[in-house]
């Protein structure tokens, strides 16, 4: 059977891999997600709506509707984007040693795949689709700021909640420091962990792929209806399952996001692993999101 190639269990290896896919991916919680493992066609759009703030009206006469108080955002996402990461490994290679599969194949191949996917919506992150931007130099950058960085998308209509930033190592450091000495006593478990709590709404997170995008970009404040990401489960059909493929999909508690693994052992003498994620991303509301620039 295919679920016994090389004495392994992909079921076993894909639930393995969970809380590290949930570390992984939990930024994505940030954005406006549309996942199903419904199995869909590469490149097929998915169109979705954002809601924004709404104004309650006079039901006294009636529960008549307030069309005219509804501001739905329908965005359109295709899922163009295929990434995955293969491993192989060789007869000679496995006959030689056992093969570990944490450091050989989920580590890597996990990380390589996280990759692609937040690179992907990382470079959507600039001027031309996030006009609000500000010049904060790392040593300057503080607290204070997303407190300004909240009341600047409240301005701009942006629901309370839902709102985060995206800042890459310096910057996050920046703001560590600036909560040690805040006026919070002694040692606590997230000043211990270098960890910033929820701050003027939001929730931030650290990321060493937060690159400058070619616009000295820093970091990213906010609210989810800025971006969209949509996903879909890969197809596996009678047609895989006879080409002697093993499949199996997780999804990532909490988010939604489904990932595949595949296995399948090759005439060549090689035994294949993969994990995968088909996805699209794109930008929801331009005037959701503040950039932060380092000049």
């Amino acid at each position: 059977m295919a679920n016994t190639i090389a004495g392994v269990n992909l079921a076993k290896v894909a639930q393995d891999s969970l809380p590290a896919l949930t570390d992984l991916f939990a930024p994505l919680s940030a954005l406006s997600t549309d996942f199903s493992t419904d199995i869909s066609q590469s490149g097929e759009s998915i169109t979705t709506r954002i809601p924004t703030n709404v104004t309650a009206g006079d039901m006294t006469t009636g529960y008549q509707t307030n069309e005219s108080d509804v501001a739905m955002v329908a965005k359109t996402v295709t899922l163009n984007q295929f990434k995955g990461f293969t491993y192989g490994f060789t007869d000679l290679e496995r006959s030689k040693s056992e093969i570990d599969l944490n450091r050989l194949f989920l580590e890597p191949a996990m990380e390589a795949v996280g990759e692609a996917v937040f690179g992907y919506i990382w470079d959507l992150v600039v001027n031309a689709n996030f006009a609000s931007t500000e010049v904060i130099t790392a040593a300057n950058f503080d607290r204070d700021d997303l407190a300004d960085f909240n009341a600047l998308l409240t301005s701009a209509k942006t629901l309370k909640s839902g709102r985060s930033l995206f800042a890459n190592p310096t910057y996050y450091a920046s703001l560590v420091k600036t909560l040690n000495s805040a006026e919070i006593p002694g040692i606590t478990a997230d000043k211990a962990g270098a960890i910033v709590p929820r701050v003027a709404n939001f929730d931030t997170y650290e990321t060493t792929l937060a690159d400058a995008n070619g616009e000295n970009l820093a970091a990213f404040a906010f609210h989810k209806s800025a971006l969209i990401m949509a996903a879909r489960t890969v197809v596996a059909d009678e047609m895989t399952a006879k080409a002697g493929v093993d499949v199996e999909t997780v999804v990532i508690p909490g988010l939604g996001l489904p990932v595949q693994f595949r296995k399948w052992y090759s005439a060549d003498g090689t035994l294949y692993f993969n994990v995968n994620v088909l996805f699209g991303a794109s930008v929801g509301v331009g005037t959701a999101g503040h950039r932060i620039t380092s000049a």
